[in-house]
């Protein structure tokens, strides 16, 4: 007996509309973080630079809201998305006070396996993955496949690897895009594209692939997709099945360092629109030195989507966002305390002469 036909398409479809049914329309984003538009190439044709900004008010970049602006999604970037789904799926079905004390220890939750995540791999509770997560999928259309974050509190399981795992379907191509992402802040510019580097081409040695591959398909019953579109996603994730050699894997990384053109914009007639001139400078002498390291570590066609993100001060940023947290700081990083000054006890002398019994 022939098999039914499929009333819904082929497996290919299924996982496109899959992919399409969990992504997240993240364009309000750019109320905060703005997309600046650029012509600089590199000799990397398969580097593509996007530069983005916090936004301005008042001729100032809005740092502190653009932390806000993302804490508000560290919800469904940490947790999986069937526990996310579990509770906000009893929206109207629950009283108001209910679902909001339901979604708080969510967002709890959340932010307390973010920082037990980053302890553990000896990190400071830095923003750059959660930016990054945003990014790719708003702007990739590449929704996050499973929470990476959730995974890193087991004890058991080796904890470094991309900082995030998303995939695209393309129907064009009929290719899965596999995104690896990896996020670097630094003050300086060049340190954070040296490390990026490094982490690139560690990233996409065969064993690490593999191991996150693995990942990938022992927890995507975790992910939110249709039992049909898990089925086509496994299927080319399937090294022996015939989909796979159309998994194509792509790095997605995000690089913020200090930038002092946010103060020398500040006496322009419109600072925001010199400051993207100056970011645009900049970007033409930092692009190349993004090709010549990646070229260096013998990746330079290797696909790679590099966000580049300028801010003020990496250090604030990351201060702003441990505090929205609850972040418990070291405590030679927290402000010194003034310490009181001990009188000093006068030294009673010996007369001269020294002590009895002979000279000291």
């Amino acid at each position: 007996m022939a098999d039914a036909p499929n009333p819904s398409g082929t497996p290919q479809q299924e996982l496109e509309e899959a992919l399409g049914l969990v992504r997240r329309d993240l364009s309000k984003l750019e109320v905060n973080l703005r997309v600046a538009d650029h012509t600089v190439t590199t000799e990397c044709d398969k580097l593509t630079l996007r530069l983005h900004y916090p936004a301005f008010r008042q001729g100032k970049p809005m740092v502190s809201e653009l932390i806000d602006a993302v804490s508000m999604h560290v919800i469904h970037f940490c947790l999986p998305r069937k526990d996310v789904a579990a509770v906000y799926d009893l929206y109207g079905s629950v009283e108001v006070e209910e679902f909001t004390q339901r979604v708080e220890t969510l967002r709890q939750e959340a932010y307390d396996l973010f920082k037990r995540a980053h302890l553990a791999t000896n990190r400071n509770g830095e923003a750059g993955e959660l930016i990054l997560y945003l990014l790719t999928e708003w702007l990739l259309g590449a929704p996050q496949i499973i929470a990476k974050m959730s995974l890193k509190t087991n004890t058991e399981m080796p904890v470094h690897g991309a900082d995030g795992i998303h995939a695209r379907y393309c129907s064009e191509t009929g290719r899965l895009f596999v995104y690896w992402g990896e996020a670097k802040l630094y003050q300086d510019v060049g340190m954070a594209i040296a490390e990026a580097a490094k982490s690139i081409v560690e990233s996409l040695k065969d064993e690490k692939l593999k191991h996150e591959i693995g990942l990938v398909r022992r927890y995507l019953d975790l992910s939110g997709l249709s039992e049909a579109g898990k089925k086509a996603m496994l299927a080319m994730l399937d090294p022996f099945g015939k989909g796979y050699p159309d998994r194509h894997d792509v790095i997605s990384c995000l690089i913020a360092f200090d930038f002092d053109a946010f103060a020398a914009a500040l006496a322009a007639e419109d600072p925001e629109e010199e400051f993207c001139k100056l970011a645009r400078t900049k970007l033409a002498e930092v692009g190349p030195k993004i090709a010549t390291a990646l070229k260096g570590k013998g990746i330079a066609h290797q696909p790679v989507e590099m966000f580049i993100v300028p801010v003020p001060s990496v250090e604030r940023l990351r201060d702003l966002f441990q505090d929205k947290i609850g972040w418990k700081k070291p405590l030679m990083t927290r402000a010194k305390k003034k310490m009181p000054i001990k009188k000093k006890t006068p030294v009673k002398r010996k007369p001269a002469g020294g002590s009895k019994g002979g000279a000291a």
